[in-house]
This record gives structure tokens, C-alpha cells and sequence, in this order.
């Protein structure tokens, strides 16, 4: 059983992913475009390289609200990972609001563990480091479209 987490390891894309059943990594989130919005560098780079691997179109990142705002108004992701502190000193509570309020499905990370004032309908918060089963259980939550068990080769 492997478990990637987003200290940029490289990932065997042979392997089959397992979390509570198998899944073809380059299918677990096939068709989902996904923000991801994190003022570290290494974190995010090593995020968008692990949402390849599991089929989704990573978008960005960006490490600040304007840049995430320009990036929607192009195109409304499926999903966003969005970091709670982000460069500066800015914190990500009204690009989560506005994220929700479009019906993108929300994943909060951060290296804090009380987060407060957080919006009811955000789909999980994840504590960094983020592991990656946690992460794909959240975002498959209530797909349709998630990959099955027979799905691994």
C-alpha cells in the first residue's frame, strides 16, 4: 500500500493507488479540473504533480486571491485546494466564500489545526503535511464518476 503525500516524491504511475480499494492512478479523479491555490512553492508544485498522477487537470498554482480570482473567471474549476495563509499575509476566507457561492467544491490545507470561521460547506480540512489518500477521499466524495475497485489493472 503506498501513500503520497506533498513532499514531492515521485510517484510510479504503474503502481496502483490503494485507499480502501484499488484505483488506476492515472483515473481516480479523471475529468476534474482542480485550483490549487498555496503560497509555498514546493508544497504546491508537489500538489498540482500529485493531481496529474491521479488524472485530474491541475490548475495553477497561485499563491495569492487575485491570481485564483483571474484563473476562475477564465474557467470555474471542479474543485479547489486552497491554503489558508497565503503570500503576504493574506488569508484565503473570501476566495473560499466566493469558491463556495460558485458551487466549487472547497479542500482547505493548512499548517494550523483550529482553524475558525470556516464556511460548514467547505468538503474537508486537511492538516499538513497532506496525505494523499486523505485528500482523495475528500475530493471523490459524492462523484459520480469516481473510479471503481475493478478499475485497477
Amino acid at each position: 500500500m503506498r501513500y503520497w503525500g506533498t513532499n514531492g516524491g515521485e510517484v510510479n504511475t504503474s503502481d496502483c493507488f490503494v485507499i480502501g480499494l484499488s484505483v488506476q492512478l492515472g483515473s481516480a479523479l479523471k475529468g476534474m479540473r482542480i485550483l490549487v491555490v498555496e503560497d509555498s512553492w514546493q508544497v504546491a508544485v508537489a500538489l498540482k504533480r500529485l493531481l496529474q498522477t491521479l488524472g485530474a487537470e491541475a490548475v495553477g498554482p497561485v499563491a495569492c486571491t487575485s491570481d485564483a480570482e483571474r484563473v476562475i473567471s477564465e474557467r470555474l474549476p471542479d474543485a479547489a485546494i486552497v491554503d489558508i495563509n497565503l503570500r503576504a499575509g493574506e488569508r484565503a476566507y473570501g476566495l473560499i466564500d466566493q469558491l463556495l457561492d460558485k458551487g466549487v467544491r472547497v479542500v482547505v490545507t493548512s499548517g494550523y489545526s483550529n482553524l475558525s470561521n470556516l464556511p460548514a460547506k467547505v468538503a474537508g480540512v486537511l492538516q499538513k503535511p497532506v496525505e494523499a489518500a486523505q485528500l482523495l477521499s475528500v475530493l471523490q466524495t459524492g462523484r459520480t464518476n469516481a473510479a471503481s475497485p475493478e478499475d485497477c489493472s
